[in-house]
């Protein structure tokens, strides 16, 4: 399991949206760079991690401090900047959000996609993911198994809670966090309180269901958990410009009414599945398969070094010797 792959996909590209040698990175001592962020309405600060702070927050809807945290010491967007095993989880975490109903894949049976119904602001850091929401204690509900409950994501557990409805998490399996918190910052940190409800913790180790559920997930290289990881890492962004926009997978920031009626589904079906280098997307509803490929791709934001080429149906979504395609 996650174990690399050693097949390369070949195809021919019809256009690259990033430089691969610099997509992701927030270099705003360019000109092109400096006209983007003056576009923006974004000002010029003092240092260059304070200026990619400021031009992650204008995509991901953070505050700048939460921004701010998650940029990475080569001053990247650090959207996709994490530990090996923090990279490994995220790509979990989007199996489950991107899995629903009977024409999901497995991890559907996990109800993770409910989270898509939840106002999150995403912030990735370096050694945890950081879900920014109003409703905490719901999310980490769907989260971390409680009881005799079905199991959420498999080998979740709680490791402590703070004030500020601040839940740490860990994954058993990865060793990676994920902080669940209302403190718009994100930061984990306040007095250490006592749930009131019944989730597992690291003195429960995982159950046979969840070694069951972990075991049936296909082998995930490295470059395909980064792209699965960083469908996870924007879903709730939008680009200012108004070009893209993902709206946590159940509205449209962007309004658009084009006749497609995209968000009328009430009940979307989704399935996010493949092995080794070579996986697949496909869903009813919002957002638009564009706007996913367009986020992962972006000059600013996008994974560094991702390229996007299209055909009829298909988005491709290239990262190293590996594919994610969306279908249209």
């Amino acid at each position: 399991m996650w174990t690399p792959a050693t097949s390369v996909v070949s195809r021919v590209y019809v256009h690259s949206l990033c430089d691969s040698s610099a997509a992701g990175r927030i270099f705003l001592a360019s000109n092109s760079n400096a006209d983007r962020c003056g576009e923006l309405g974004i000002g010029m600060p003092n240092s260059v991690k304070k200026r990619a702070a400021h031009m992650r927050k204008a995509y991901s809807g953070e505050i700048y401090e939460a921004a701010l945290a998650g940029i990475s010491n080569d001053h990247a967007h650090g959207l996709d900047s994490c530990v090996p095993g923090q990279r490994k989880m995220n790509a979990l975490l989007a199996l489950g959000l991107f899995n629903r109903g009977e024409d999901g894949a497995p991890p559907a049976k996990w109800l993770l996609s409910t989270l898509t119904w939840y106002t999150i602001t995403v912030s990735p850091r370096w050694n945890q993911l950081v879900f920014i929401s109003d409703a905490p204690d719901n999310v980490t509900r769907y989260l971390v198994p409680h009881g005799d409950s079905t199991p959420r994501l498999p080998g979740m557990r709680l490791r402590a809670m703070y004030d500020y409805r601040t839940y740490a998490l860990e994954h058993v399996p990865t060793g990676a966090q994920l902080v669940v918190t209302s403190r718009l910052d994100g930061k984990l940190q306040g007095v250490r309180e006592v749930s009131h409800f019944d989730f597992r913790t690291l003195d429960d180790p995982l159950d046979s269901v969840e070694e069951r559920q972990l075991a049936d997930i296909p082998p995930m290289c490295d470059a395909a958990q980064t792209l699965l990881a960083g469908m996870a890492a924007r879903m709730s962004m939008a680009d200012p410009k108004g070009r893209w926009a993902t709206g946590n997978w159940y509205w449209d920031p962007l309004r658009r009414d084009d006749g497609r009626g995209r968000d009328g589904d009430s009940d979307p079906q989704r399935k996010l599945w493949g092995a080794e280098d070579e996986w697949e997307a496909q869903w009813t509803g919002l957002p638009y398969p564009g706007d996913v490929a367009a986020a992962l791709t972006d000059p600013m934001v996008g994974i560094s070094g991702a390229r996007l080429a299209k055909t009829k149906r298909v988005y491709h979504v290239d990262f190293g010797d590996s594919v994610l395609k969306i279908h249209i």
